[in-house]
């Protein structure tokens, strides 16, 4: 999140600040219009963590699931 900040602040000509506020006003609202896309959202712009890994931890827990379940149904 901190790079689309980055390029905020330089490209609009706004404080940090301010573009930390566009991204959670922009966040928040895609969030309400597509609910079935909020939790990409909120991985996509998680703190403390690059998207990059929200995404892969993600999907690593979603393919352990699916691992799981497929054995189950072909008795592995």
């Amino acid at each position: 999140m901190q790079e689309l900040i980055n390029q905020l602040v330089e490209k609009a000509g706004i404080s940090g600040e301010q573009a930390e506020k566009v991204i959670h006003t922009v966040t928040d609202y895609i969030k309400e219009k597509f609910p079935m896309v909020a939790g990409a959202v909120d991985n996509l712009f998680a703190k403390g963590e690059s998207a990059g890994e929200a995404a892969g931890d993600k999907a690593e827990g979603l393919i352990d699931s699916v691992k799981d379940k497929l054995s189950g149904l072909f008795g592995g």
